[in-house]
């Protein structure tokens, strides 16, 4: 996602992003958590004097021009470095884009917790990241045990015969 391309509505925790990946434009909720953080942030730009405009670009330079997403990743990485949560150049460690892998299977690993409809729910897993396909969300949903272990409970519940269901449910 490039950052200078989205438009903030803090009032109603939503961001507009626009002409992503494919030329695709989308609505993005924000929690209330991030939403609070956006808005120090603002109110920090403002007082600097940067613009706080819905369409001002988010993350700017000293000169108030948008850092494109190579200039984030470089930011990124040296705070992931500064925290010792990755070493020098060639080790692999975290990166941006690794937050939409895990936000993924956390949204995948709550919707079994709400014994939810994952044929109901996954195009609209697919909207929120930008995908054009299922097929292409499908990438992000890497086997964690937490999502192994729900997966597990939902089958006990609705397809393990009775008996195997009271020896489950007693772990």
């Amino acid at each position: 996602m490039y950052f200078e391309h989205f438009d903030k509505d803090l009032s109603r925790r939503l961001l507009t992003i626009r002409e992503s990946k494919f030329r695709k434009s989308r609505y993005v909720p924000i929690s209330k958590s991030t939403m609070h953080a956006l808005t120090v942030f603002m109110r920090r730009r403002k007082a600097l004097g940067f613009s706080t405009a819905p369409s001002a670009p988010l993350f700017v330079g000293p000169h108030g021009r948008a850092y494109g997403e190579p200039r984030i990743s470089e930011i990124f990485l040296a705070i992931i470095r500064s925290l010792r949560l990755r070493g020098p150049a060639g080790q692999r460690g975290p990166r941006i884009h690794d937050f939409r892998h895990s936000f993924a299977v956390t949204r995948l690993a709550t919707w079994y917790r709400q014994d939810a409809v994952l044929q109901a729910k996954l195009p609209l897993l697919t909207t929120y990241l930008g995908h054009t396909s299922p097929v292409c969300t499908g990438v992000y949903l890497q086997a964690t045990a937490e999502l192994l272990q729900e997966a597990n409970k939902r089958f006990h519940r609705h397809c393990a015969i009775p008996m195997f269901r009271e020896v489950a449910n007693a772990y």
